[in-house]
């Protein structure tokens, strides 16, 4: 689908001009980042989903007062559910709106579309604002659209603008997985989220603490930090405001649920304490997948940090030995021994990123080589093939 105008009629003007986040997606308008109470308490991410028509540049309400919600149950102030009875409703890549609201006006109808999303808009923010008055459901006004034939919710310009269509048709038909979403994984996808690849799968147990704040990208509000997500389902959130397709597991990676990776065509491991890394390697060789392995190791030397960042990439038809023991022993708290810093996280998976982009064709190869190491002291980067 081509890009469309900022306001394509009179209706979503209004709404952008109020101020509220929207998309247009698989013939639903998705109103964003909308304030609510759910069963964890006060949220911001609700999304309205009202199925629409648009014909000729002109976006009209395709059905009678009800709207549905994707996020959690809605509440009110007193703890009882806003939302009605029925189906979950599909909308966008594999997404669904799990909940319908029903709340139709004294006349019988709402005289327009943009009446009917400020109100159902108001009644969520209403019960919001009893336990923060400060919260918005206009947090800046924007429209965009999802292009129907590429997993991004807004149009990828910067692709456009420079004339890269060709090589980023190349991430096309791809799955990838990533193992360990903490400091360099979250980097990872920051990187992976921003290409053409139709799905990304993310595999963390762990909770996201005050730590992984400071060492992945962007800048998490206090309350998503104090209420401790899933790193995985976090940053699927997150990133569902870019790319579609995006699958969270809440689970470690073990040797007993390596079926998670099924359907990855490519796997960035960055889950260095998983028990089962040496399981999860063998799998993945024996499956004829590609993977690769990132680690750090910094410590604190008498002149200041020291350390490496280690890349190294397992292809079909290599013949590099398997690691047969974990990256970091079990047990072993892998933040408070190993220092983390963002800038280095971002090196590492930067560095993997660019090693896949390479094995893609995306780049450029003059030599080819499986690891990649890079010594802080010596600001010293290193290609060759692991041992």
């Amino acid at each position: 689908m081509s890009s469309l105008p900022i306001a394509p009629d009179e209706q979503i003007a209004r709404l952008v001009d109020d101020g509220y986040d929207m998309v247009l997606e698989g013939g639903h308008l998705v109103v964003r980042r909308l304030p609510y109470v759910g069963p964890s308490g006060l949220r911001t991410d609700g999304r309205l989903v009202l199925p629409v028509n648009y014909t000729g540049g002109v976006v009209t309400d395709a059905t009678d007062h009800r709207i549905w919600f994707a996020g959690e149950e809605p509440r009110d102030e007193k703890g009882a559910t806003l939302a009605s009875g029925g189906q979950a409703h599909g909308f966008g890549t594999n997404e669904s709106a799990e909940y319908m609201l029903s709340f139709k006006p004294p006349s019988g109808a709402y005289v327009s579309l943009s009446e009917k999303i400020r109100q159902y808009a108001r009644i969520l923010l209403s019960t919001a604002r009893h336990f923060d008055p400060s919260v918005t459901d206009t947090p800046g006004g924007s429209f965009q659209v999802v292009p129907d034939d590429l997993p991004l919710v807004y149009p990828d310009t910067n692709t456009t603008r420079a004339g890269l269509t060709t090589l980023n048709n190349r991430f096309r038909g791809h799955t990838v997985a990533i193992v360990g979403v903490g400091g360099t994984g979250s980097f990872i996808l920051d990187h992976v989220a921003k290409t053409w690849v139709d799905h990304i799968i993310l595999i963390d147990g762990d909770h996201f603490d005050t730590h992984n704040a400071y060492r992945a990208p962007g800048a998490a509000a206090d309350q998503t930090v104090r209420s401790k997500p899933n790193k995985a389902e976090h940053f699927a959130r997150e990133y569902s405001r870019m790319h579609t397709g995006l699958t969270a597991h809440p689970v470690s990676l073990t040797a007993d649920n390596l079926n998670l990776l099924e359907g990855a065509t490519f796997v960035f491991l960055a889950a260095a304490d998983a028990e089962a890394r040496p399981e999860i390697m063998r799998w993945l060789r024996d499956h004829g997948v590609p993977f690769i392995d990132v680690g750090m190791s910094f410590r604190e030397g008498e002149g200041g940090l020291t350390g490496m960042a280690k890349v190294t990439s397992y292809m079909p038809g290599d013949d590099i030995a398997l690691p047969t023991a974990p990256a970091i022993p079990p047990g072993q708290d892998d933040y408070s021994s190993n220092v983390q810093i963002a800038e280095l996280n971002a090196l590492n998976a930067a560095l993997a990123i660019i090693k896949w982009k390479r094995y893609l064709g995306f780049y450029a190869t003059h030599t080819a080589s499986n690891q990649t190491v890079y010594k802080l002291y010596l600001n010293e980067l290193r290609n060759g093939d692991a041992e």
